[in-house]
């Protein structure tokens, strides 16, 4: 599986309230990318910018079921991602972080944290999948263009999103241990585990 695999997974176990259904994508229309290459192929879209904050929108179609959720995106030049997803009473629902190869998926209402490296060459557990992406509303930045929306069609998990940056902050200092995880007593999975789970809400 890939970190975007995973963090299509957080989406899905983690969505909590009803809103409105992202619109679908005109026919032909966006790029299709292997779902090992999504995440690597996203932040490349964000070239040239050492730190990334921003609030985040995001309205995700989940099997028929339509969710709003809120949320804070952190990026780190080259390779660190930090993902956090609310209710609008402001509870944590979901996380993702990734660190170098080092994904954690944390379910703070279950107490538990999926833990596992992504190996971007082991495509043996993708079985093929693609993600139909569109990168759109493109911002400039002291000559850096980057993308204030991403949206997404998984139609073999029957999952779609649309995730919005609001107020996006380039090249300032990011909090202090912005990509550690929270401590405490969790159980620790691993984030294999996932797989049945996001397969089984595929094929329902």
């Amino acid at each position: 599986m890939t970190a975007f695999k995973y963090g299509l997974v957080v989406l899905s176990i983690c969505t909590l309230i009803l809103g409105c259904a992202p619109k679908r994508l005109p026919e032909g229309e966006g790029e299709n990318i292997p779902l090992s290459q999504v995440l690597t192929t996203t932040l490349m879209r964000y070239e040239g910018i050492n730190t990334l904050q921003a609030q985040l929108f995001v309205q995700l179609d989940l099997r028929d079921d339509f969710y709003v959720l809120q949320g804070v995106l952190l990026c780190e030049k080259p390779s660190r991602l930090r993902l956090r997803l609310n209710t609008n009473m402001g509870g944590t629902v979901g996380e993702l972080i990734y660190n170098e190869g080092l994904i954690l998926i944390i379910l703070p209402t279950e107490g538990k944290i999926y833990r596992g490296w992504i190996e971007e060459g082991d495509h043996s557990n993708v079985e093929a999948l693609f993600l139909t992406m569109v990168y759109s509303e493109y911002v400039e930045n002291e000559g850096r263009r980057f993308p204030t929306r991403i949206y997404g069609e998984a139609e073999g998990l029957n999952i779609r999103f649309d995730m919005r940056l609001k107020d996006p902050q380039v090249d300032l200092l990011l909090p202090e241990g912005a990509f550690i995880p929270p401590t405490g007593e969790w159980e620790i999975h691993p984030v294999a585990e996932l797989q049945k789970l996001l397969q089984l809400r595929g094929g329902e």
